[in-house]
């Protein structure tokens, strides 16, 4: 496997002078799946934040495919190949799945410099998101005309989860997938993870505060504790992460 994102003693937080990040610094290999786990409060969606360049960055480096992207915009991010999925399974309730779908994989439709990023791709919506992903199955025209302020919870996840997907990025960040859904709906939500690992090959930085799943998914687990990395966990080992967390 090949590196796809080097991560350099990163420093950051929402308000100056206070760093919620303090000097993490990771690798991610292609086609991994690589949880970042911790309690609330431990900064693991501010990392998530830092990575898509949503927060500000005080020190430190990012590198995805060879190229230094810290400075990049979030919106030049997307184009380069990297997605997030945040918290909630966020949507735009007002409008249609199809139209939700359309607009991720559309986005911001102004000129993008290649300068900026020299593996920039077009954003073109990945139609083998309906063999993965249940809701899109209907038939267009009922996807047309169902709005997304209808749909269930679970299916809310399902919609974002898609268009976080919708221009097959080769990096995608999850953030807390399973939060507030039912336990049934998790297993549903982690087979569909599985399918996107086998069927995309997309390599995916999992932020989850259910450990067990991160750990049983990913291929390796960071421990997060006040913007520190504490512990990695290889494979399905977790033994002692309690000692440490709690």
């Amino acid at each position: 496997m090949s590196e796809i994102l080097k991560i350099n003693n990163l420093w950051g937080g929402y308000k100056e002078g206070v760093d919620i990040l303090r000097g993490i610094s990771m690798e991610v290999q292609q086609g991994e799946a690589v949880g970042i786990i911790g309690l609330n409060g431990s900064g693991k969606s501010t990392f998530g934040k830092a990575i898509m360049n949503m927060i500000p960055i005080r020190r430190g480096e990012i590198i995805f495919e060879g190229e230094d992207i810290t400075t990049l915009t979030t919106s030049q991010l997307a184009h380069c190949g990297i997605s997030i999925m945040q918290q909630g399974g966020r949507v735009f309730p007002n409008l249609s799945v199809w139209d939700n779908l359309q607009l991720a994989a559309q986005g911001n439709n102004s000129q993008f410099s290649a300068r900026l990023c020299r593996f920039a791709r077009p954003r073109i919506l990945n139609s083998q998101l309906a063999e993965i992903i249940p809701l899109l199955q209907r038939p267009q025209k009922d996807l047309q005309h169902l709005m997304a302020d209808k749909l269930s919870g679970g299916q809310k996840h399902q919609l974002s989860l898609a268009m976080t997907l919708a221009t097959n990025p080769h990096l995608v960040i999850l953030d807390e997938p399973s939060a507030g859904l039912s336990p049934k709906v998790i297993e549903d939500m982690y087979e569909m993870l599985r399918a996107i690992r086998k069927k995309l090959g997309v390599t995916i930085i999992l932020i989850e505060q259910n450990i067990a799943k991160a750990v049983d998914f990913c291929n390796k687990s960071e421990l997060l504790q006040q913007g520190i990395i504490l512990k990695v966990v290889e494979g399905e080992n977790i033994k002692g992460i309690e000692n440490i967390m709690f």
